[in-house]
């Protein structure tokens, strides 16, 4: 049997060392791209992007000290792939992202559609064929530019979503077709609301991304989807989202 000196000695000791192994707990590192208003990485008007309060909601409440990057979307998924990171903060489901991810319950919402100033006479777009032979635009490398182009209906290409916006005020084309969410973020932040309609076309969710390679993730996915669910019913989640409209 032990001494009662030796059992105080070990008691010591696991005292000592307790404050060094909570030192060497690496916070969970979450990766995603600058995409407002659902993730920035600089605030605007102390605003940091719904999704961003949401998970960072979430993973306090589960008691999780997480770490958010932000980098380019092709380092994103490569850091997802190998494992280096919990997950990705918002992303859309793909069939073939399913080999390395496993998705949460859906975090929010992403809708394409067609914006028109107000009192403009053209047609009322309820698919992408509708604006065939009308002028109309998408942003550069964004996929509602690659679903126009598809269709060979001859889209103009804007930079940015804020120059978009600019143009469409200027008459340069009568229809832009991209993202409500980040389109109309943009629109209030430039003074315009009020000017134009939206027509949307698609709808798609968008989800919280983890990596299949992380170690124990299956317990924290499931963790997380409880927490997502209860936010949801005691009205945080509208709370946090209203603050963005």
């Amino acid at each position: 049997m032990l001494s009662g000196i030796t059992i105080l000695f070990f008691a010591f000791f696991l005292l000592l060392i307790q404050p060094f192994a909570a030192a060497d707990a690496k916070p969970l590192l979450i990766v995603t791209e600058n995409y407002a208003p659902y993730e920035m990485e600089q605030p605007i008007d102390g605003l940091q992007g719904f999704d961003y309060e949401l998970i960072t909601e979430i993973f306090k409440q589960l008691n999780y000290e997480i770490e958010i990057k932000f980098l380019p979307w092709k380092r994103v998924l490569h850091i997802a792939k190998k494992g280096k990171t919990i997950g990705i903060m918002t992303c859309a489901y793909r069939p073939e992202r399913e080999e390395f991810i496993t998705f949460s319950n859906p975090i929010s919402e992403f809708t394409n559609g067609f914006y028109m100033r107000k009192g403009h006479e053209g047609p009322m777009p309820k698919i992408l064929e509708d604006v065939r032979n009308q002028s109309v635009a998408s942003i550069a490398a964004y996929e509602s530019l690659k679903e126009l182009q598809a269709l060979d209906l001859r889209p103009m290409v804007a930079p940015t979503t804020d120059t978009a916006i600019k143009m469409l005020v200027g008459k340069r084309f009568d229809y832009l077709y991209v993202n409500k969410q980040s389109t109309d973020f943009a629109i209030k932040k430039m003074g315009l609301e009020g000017r134009f309609e939206f027509h949307p076309i698609s709808r798609k969710e968008f989800y919280f991304c983890f990596s299949k390679q992380k170690e124990g993730v299956e317990k924290i996915v499931e963790e997380f989807n409880k927490t997502l669910f209860n936010i949801r019913e005691n009205g945080t989640y509208d709370k946090i989202h209203d603050k963005y409209r």
